[in-house]
């Protein structure tokens, strides 16, 4: 941003120059004072100070984006120590209970599998918020984030990879990785069904379990994405 203000200054005194000149001058055809500038002249200054207003754009925005990844890195790093010190500290993490998305939602909704409820206890954050892992206000530092995936505009992500094994995911600007390839590396690591496996195999019952649904999102959404493997096999769902 400096060089941009001292090419416009620069720009300035140029032009001031040109019209100190200009008006001590005299039409050698006509031997009249010139004053001002000429069409040409004014045409140009108009196109320099246009270009310097886009460059002076663009770098904004791109700082703003810079601004906002870096912000999402740090608040990424507290969420993955919180839940680290969460499952340390023997807190039950129930597979298939917190909602993938909805990270300091309340308790309820859901819906229900193979006759049992699932998804309904709320978000994964609002649970380390109540044991004092988290503050509340989390999500602050994720307004005014890219939209591409609509359903992380302030928010972040959550998903189980099996018993022992968790991701949670931003949307970011620049960084990160594409959707497709965290859904290429769940899928490779075969989550949905050492997820959904597991669950079966805590409840008694039996079921086979898809991939990750919904495929890809025409958008490309960028991720930051902390994969966070741990020792759950004391905890259960009940």
């Amino acid at each position: 941003m400096s060089f941009i203000i001292q090419v416009m200054a620069i720009v300035w005194q140029a032009n001031c120059r040109i019209a100190a000149k200009k008006y001590f001058c005299y039409n050698v055809l006509t031997m009249k004072n010139i004053n001002g500038f000429t069409l040409v002249e004014l045409i140009i200054g108009i196109c320099v100070i246009g270009i310097l207003t886009g460059i002076a754009t663009i770098s904004y925005s791109k700082f703003r984006e810079n601004a906002y990844d870096a912000a999402a890195k740090e608040t990424l790093h507290q969420v993955e120590t919180a839940f680290k010190s969460y499952v340390a500290g023997g807190n039950k993490v129930p597979l298939r209970y917190y909602k993938p998305l909805g990270f300091y939602d309340s308790p309820g909704g859901g819906y229900t599998d193979l006759g049992i409820k699932i998804f309904n206890g709320g978000g994964i954050g609002r649970a380390m918020h109540q044991v004092n892992y988290l503050p509340d206000n989390l999500l602050n530092t994720l307004k005014n984030g890219p939209t591409k995936d609509t359903s992380l505009k302030n928010n972040i992500g959550y998903r189980e990879c099996g018993k022992n094994k968790v991701f949670f995911y931003i949307e970011v600007y620049n960084d990160g990785i594409e959707q497709k390839q965290m859904r290429k590396k769940m899928d490779d690591l075969k989550c949905s069904e050492k997820t959904d496996l597991d669950w079966q195999a805590e409840h008694g019952v039996t079921r086979y379990a898809g991939g990750w649904g919904g495929g890809d999102l025409a958008t490309r959404p960028r991720y930051i994405v902390a994969e966070i493997d741990f020792d759950n096999e004391s905890l259960d769902s009940d």
